[in-house]
C-alpha cells in the first residue's frame, strides 16, 4: 500500500478507538420509538466536534457515524461493498475509505473510486440536543 492511500496507523487508531467504544457503550441503547436508536453524545465524545467519526455497534448493526457539520451527522453500514471490509472516514479530505482495496466513498455513500461499484447503506441519522438519533 503506497503512502498516498489510507495508512495503516490512522486505520489501526481508528480501530482501537471503535473498539474501546464498543466496550464502553451499551448495546441497547435507549429507543426513540419505531426502528428509532437515541445514543447519548456524552459516549460519543469524538462526534461533539466536526470531522469525527466512530464505528459502533447498535442494536447488532455495525454503525459508521460520521459529525459531517455543526447541524448535523451520517450514518452508514461501514462494510465495503467491494470485499466487505471495514471502511472509515478520513476527514483530512472528507471520503470514507476501505483500507483493503482503495474505495472510496463520497458523504451520500456513492463510490467515487473502485474497485467498489455499489454505494454504502446509509441510514437516516440526526442530531436532536445530546443525542444522536439513527433510524434503522
Amino acid at each position: 500500500m503506497s503512502s498516498s492511500t489510507f495508512g495503516r496507523r490512522p486505520f489501526l487508531l481508528g480501530t482501537g478507538l471503535s473498539l474501546g467504544a464498543l466496550l464502553v457503550l451499551p448495546t441497547a441503547a435507549a429507543r426513540a420509538g419505531g426502528g428509532k436508536v437515541a445514543i447519548p453524545l456524552a459516549k460519543l465524545e469524538v462526534l461533539k466536534s466536526v470531522g469525527g467519526s466512530i464505528a459502533l455497534k447498535v442494536k447488532d448493526k455495525l454503525l459508521l457515524l460520521v459529525r459531517d457539520s455543526a447541524a448535523s451527522v451520517r450514518a452508514f453500514n461501514p462494510v465495503c461493498t467491494h470485499r466487505q471490509c471495514v471502511v472509515a472516514f478520513s476527514a483530512n479530505d472528507r471520503k470514507i475509505k476501505c483500507p483493503c482495496h482503495g474505495s472510496q466513498f463520497d458523504l451520500d455513500g456513492h463510490v467515487v473510486h473502485g474497485p467498489a461499484s455499489r454505494p454504502l447503506e446509509t441510514y437516516a441519522a440526526e442530531l436532536a440536543g445530546e443525542q444522536v438519533i439513527v433510524t434503522l
